[in-house]
């Protein structure tokens, strides 16, 4: 047996396909997704609470932006640079070797300028890129605080916007970051486009993998597989400086502070005078909240959404759910 049959088949045909590069490590194909004109990479950091998925978030992003400052800098050529490349050269030992490098302060001045919480933040902070003119990366951090699985239900509009925006993902940002503690929660909009997940473990040990599809052999569906691009390892949570995360805490503090604030909404809201949110509305019918919101997405029946929370006009009620149920909602 030859050390190539000990290779599984899908990993092999992702080397012959070039979703994989024989001797590249992780940071390798983030730097070469951020100089290449065809760069493209979505990255999800996933894993246990507090186990440092934000920070590794940040790194990752910081190997773009120093790849990409560190080659203006040098007035390097993208010609020079695939030449480099095909001669058997990693991408991060080629821009470790230049002679000029970035500022530190530079690199996480511009980390920090990326990283967006909330789905209109990132979509607005796409749509302002110029067309053509990709930017290396974007971090839209701990996405489920505002954007979970079941955004396609709360918040059909949002959903729309977001799938959008990846559908021309790659004419706004080479390279996409985000976190979650657990993968299963991810919007399928955003998971169909993974490239890469890192699972971070509570001892701080990752494991880094390649998300590729395959065609099937017996239906014309992708086969989604992962493969291992470099051996688990940990990492160290100190090479963001501290002036840099104190920044950025303070910016997660606040999101902490809206995702409370809509849950307290949630959980106990005085309804505006002449409304009654969706989810209170379903009790005093036979339809549920999802075939309220479903109507409401389809043009049924008028909703507005107050205070982040959709709700249906009294009136609305009255007319168009008698049929429903003997309540009203003034009952």
């Amino acid at each position: 047996m030859t050390d190539k049959d000990k290779v599984p088949r899908h990993v092999q045909l992702a080397y012959e396909y070039g979703l994989m590069v024989p001797g590249w490590c992780f940071r390798d194909y983030i730097v070469h997704a951020a100089l290449a004109p065809d760069g493209y990479e979505v990255v999800v950091v996933d894993g246990v609470q507090r186990a440092g998925k934000s920070n590794q978030s940040l790194q990752v992003v910081s190997w773009a932006k120093q790849a990409t400052l560190a080659f203006r800098l040098n007035e390097r050529e993208y010609s020079e640079y695939k030449a480099a490349i095909d001669a058997g050269t990693p991408p991060a030992d080629y821009i470790d070797s230049l002679p000029i490098q970035p500022p530190e302060r530079e690199v996480w001045e511009a980390v920090l300028e990326c990283i967006q919480f909330k789905a209109s933040e990132f979509v607005a902070y796409l749509q302002a890129v110029p067309d053509g003119e990709p930017t290396d990366a974007a971090l839209w951090d701990d996405i489920a605080g505002h954007y979970s699985n079941m955004s396609f239900r709360i918040d059909p509009e949002e959903y729309a916007q977001v799938d959008g925006a990846f559908t021309v993902l790659g004419t706004k940002a080479k390279i996409i970051v985000t976190n979650i503690p657990n993968l299963t929660r991810l919007s399928k909009n955003i998971k169909d486009h993974l490239s890469f997940e890192i699972f971070i473990g509570k001892n701080k040990k990752r494991m880094l993998r390649r998300v590729f599809r395959l065609p099937g052999l017996r239906s014309p569906n992708m086969n989604e597989f992962k493969a291992d691009v470099e051996a688990p390892s940990r990492f160290d949570i100190y090479q963001i400086p501290a002036w840099a995360w104190v920044r950025y805490e303070k910016r997660r503090f606040e999101l902490a502070r809206d995702v409370f604030k809509v849950l307290g909404e949630t959980v106990d809201i005085d309804n505006p005078e002449g409304h009654t949110g969706v989810w209170e509305a379903s009790k005093l019918c036979s339809l549920n909240p999802n075939s309220l919101q479903q109507m409401g997405s389809r043009g049924v029946i008028p909703m507005e959404k107050i205070n982040g929370i959709l709700h249906i006009s009294d009136e609305v009620y009255d007319e168009l759910f008698s049929e429903y149920g003997k309540q009203t909602i003034n009952d």
